[in-house]
């Protein structure tokens, strides 16, 4: 696998092992797909879009990338930071097309564990550990003082290649408390959708 980490940014699970163990969060994971706001902390959430909202909307169904991306706190081994680990579930043939997307628009300086660093999770590769295959990945942040923290956030993005014009159809913030709490904040969609008062999705704008 791939493997950089910075002096100040260092991981405390490093590796394949920091990569598999992603899911040995206590108190299982909560799945956030954009509804209702997420009143209670958990440390391991499943973001996805909701089933509906991709039926109706055919352009995200043709271009999305991703089926889900689960978000855990993990342990950092610098005593004043957290860490977060990413798990990527592609929709088939999701993750061929965006590196073939990103290899023709992004940047040509970069190498392909570059570009993808930061189309997953808005990183530099060198801060980060990345999986051969993209499928997950472990990124410092620094503890949030409180839930309400928006100063000290990771960002969690449901990709779509970018013939839409966008490269992400839903995303969050997330914060993360020593504990190893996470809180999520701002969950947007793209395009305009939203729920109306009696739960159905529109477009608006």
């Amino acid at each position: 696998m791939t493997s950089h980490t910075t002096p100040t940014k260092t991981l405390a699970v490093a590796g394949a092992a920091a990569l598999l163990a992603l899911t040995g969060c206590s108190g299982g994971t909560a799945v956030f797909d954009f509804t209702e706001p997420m009143v209670e902390p958990a440390q391991s959430i499943k973001f996805r879009v909701p089933d509906e909202l991709i039926d109706i909307s055919e352009d995200y169904a043709e271009v999305r990338v991703q089926e889900s991306v689960t978000v855990s706190s993990v342990e950092s081994e610098d005593p004043s930071q957290c860490a977060v680990g990413y798990r990527f579930e592609y929709v088939d043939g999701g993750l061929e097309r965006l590196l073939a997307s990103l290899e023709e628009e992004g940047d040509k300086d970069q190498s392909e564990e570059e570009r993808m660093a930061r189309a997953l999770v808005g990183e530099p590769l060198d801060s980060i550990e990345l999986s051969e295959d993209y499928s997950s990945a472990v990124v410092p942040v620094s503890c949030a003082v409180s839930p309400n923290d928006t100063e000290n956030t990771v960002k969690v993005r449901l990709k779509q290649t970018p013939e839409s014009g966008e490269s992400s159809f839903a995303w969050a913030e997330i914060t993360v408390m020593k504990s190893g709490d996470l809180f999520v904040h701002e969950p947007e969609i793209s395009d305009d959708w939203q729920l109306d008062s009696d739960g159905n999705w529109i477009q608006v704008g």
